[in-house]
C-alpha cells in the first residue's frame, strides 16, 4: 500500500490554524475595533514568523548543498535566505507584542 503523507500534514495544518486562531480568547469587554486589530496584527505575526522560518531553513539548505557541491554562489543565496528568514521571523515576533500591548490596553 502507498503512505498516505498527506494526510499527516493536512491534520498539523489544521490544528496549527486552530492554535493560532485566538479569536475564541476574548477579554470581558466587547469586541471592537482594538480587538479586532490586535486578531489581525497577531495573524500577521505568525504568517511572518511561521514564513520566516521556513525560509531559513531553505536557507539553511540551499548553502549546505551549495558548500558540498562547491557551487559558491548557491551558499551565498543560502545565506542571503537565512538573514530574510530571522528578519521576519523578528517582524513576526514584534508584531505579537504589539498585539498583546494592543490587548493589554484594551482590558482598562
Amino acid at each position: 500500500m502507498k503512505r498516505q503523507i498527506w494526510i499527516p500534514l493536512a491534520l498539523g495544518i489544521v490544528a496549527t490554524y486552530i492554535i493560532l486562531d485566538r479569536r475564541a480568547c476574548r477579554y470581558a469587554a466587547e469586541y471592537n475595533e482594538l480587538d479586532a486589530a490586535a486578531d489581525r496584527t497577531e495573524m500577521w505575526g505568525s504568517r511572518q514568523r511561521i514564513a520566516g522560518t521556513g525560509r531559513d531553513l531553505l536557507g539553511r539548505v540551499k548553502e549546505g548543498i551549495g558548500r558540498i557541491a562547491g557551487n559558491d554562489d548557491l551558499a551565498g543565496r543560502g545565506v542571503v535566505d537565512q538573514i530574510v528568514g530571522a528578519g521576519q521571523n523578528a517582524a513576526g515576533r514584534a508584531a505579537h507584542r504589539v498585539s498583546g500591548t494592543i490587548r493589554e490596553f484594551n482590558r482598562y
